[in-house]
């Protein structure tokens, strides 16, 4: 989607570039960042310094990140007023088109989220998506306005307190210590298993 994929550039030649030992060439298995070595990655084509490239894939990102964390604020919002207008007596059929929209604009921040790197392999066409997510949660916010007011309720919605991740948590009644000790217990009994089976199934590479 990006230019880099238009022009050719596969993922190997930015997360696996050539480097050379004893005379002989071939790609880095040391797979990272590309910014960690500029040198052999961005500069084999660009001509740029170091720290301007750097600086432009920040730019991308910083760009990208803006659009989603308004899209994030307002599809937090949109589900809460969602709940809150069930609460107060919205139909199925009231709210059909209001959840069409949450789920479109919850699409569209996964879709470009999920990616981490696609503000910058994709700058353009995450933003646009991004944009379109906002959208989408901004029509739903108005969709769900007028189902309060169809319902009697003409006011603002109470908004919780979610402005850390340990108030986010407890609003939606995750207990993160129970979860914590679930995946603990998960790790010590059910993955040693896993491994004694698939050794005895010689479908493990040993060391």
């Amino acid at each position: 989607m990006g230019i880099h994929g238009q022009r050719g550039v596969s993922c190997a030649d930015c997360h696996m570039p050539y480097k050379s030992e004893g005379g002989v060439k071939f790609s880095d298995h040391h797979i990272q960042s590309p910014l960690a070595m500029i040198d052999r990655t961005c500069q084999t084509c660009h001509r740029e310094t170091e720290e301007v490239l750097r600086q432009n894939v920040y730019e991308r990102q910083r760009k990208a990140n803006e659009i989603r964390n308004r899209l994030e604020h307002e599809l937090a919002k949109a589900h809460i007023e969602a709940k809150f207008a069930w609460d107060k007596g919205a139909t199925d059929g009231q709210m059909k088109d209001v959840l069409a929209l949450i789920r479109q604009a919850q699409w569209r921040w996964d879709f470009a989220v999920a990616s981490h790197g696609a503000a910058f392999h994709a700058p353009q066409e995450t933003q646009r998506i991004l944009s379109h997510g906002l959208d989408r949660a901004m029509q739903a916010r108005l969709a769900i306005s007028k189902v309060l007011a169809k319902n009697g309720f003409t006011g603002d919605v109470p908004m919780p307190d979610i402005s850390t991740k340990d108030k986010a948590q407890k609003y939606i009644g995750l207990d993160i210590d129970a979860e914590k000790a679930a995946k603990d217990k998960f790790l010590k009994t059910t993955v040693p298993a896993w491994l004694e089976k698939a050794k005895a199934n010689n479908r493990l590479a040993q060391k």
